[in-house]
């Protein structure tokens, strides 16, 4: 009888154990994620990225990549017909996502921050180190919209729009300030 006493006692304690666990989890608060690493590809680039968690809805994200083009609106500097160049582009963007919490209450997929996003991107596109001719640096400030989703376990996607600043530097110690805009359409693999 004694024995019988034990087992339900050890079951109840193991269903109370596993009762208080679960409560912990949905208890959890929702975060960006810790550190992520990826690369993506969109209509006119690729990008190696990489986003660490600042506070729980806010992670600096990095990013270096090339992006093919030979368009500009309002910057006759870049126009050099139809020879596409191809910048090296880096950029800081501090992202806040400011829907993660709110995903995650709902029951939606918030890995590898799954989320919409304001941010502000910082981008240079860096003349000095071109695939086809040297051509004139810039700095781009722009204010930007987006969100950010899963596929799978792995493989994302991010959209995203935004309006901003270009300061562009020439080799005639001319300076060039214009209109940047950036409409963002990228899939990627998260490592």
């Amino acid at each position: 009888m004694k024995s019988k006493n034990k087992r339900s006692m050890v079951k109840k304690i193991g269903l109370m154990f596993v009762i208080l666990l679960s409560f912990n989890i949905q208890a959890q608060e929702a975060s960006v994620e810790k550190s992520i690493f990826g690369v993506q590809a969109g209509i006119m680039g690729v990008w190696l990225n990489n986003e660490v968690k600042l506070s729980s809805t806010v992670a600096l994200r990095s990013e270096v990549g090339f992006r093919a083009t030979n368009l500009r609106i309002g910057n006759p500097i870049y126009s050099r017909g139809n020879e596409p160049f191809i910048p090296l582009v880096l950029t800081i963007e501090p992202r806040w996502y400011y829907d993660i919490k709110k995903r995650h209450s709902r029951g939606l997929c918030i890995a590898n921050n799954s989320a919409t996003f304001v941010s502000l991107k910082l981008r240079h596109h860096a003349g000095w180190l071109m695939l086809s001719g040297k051509q004139p640096s810039n700095i781009q400030i722009i204010p930007m919209y987006g969100l950010r989703g899963s596929i799978g376990q792995h493989f994302n996607y991010e959209i995203g729009v935004g309006i901003g600043y270009q300061h562009t530097f020439t080799s005639v110690k001319e300076e060039i300030d214009v209109w940047a805009f950036n409409i963002v359409l990228r899939i990627g693999y998260t490592f």
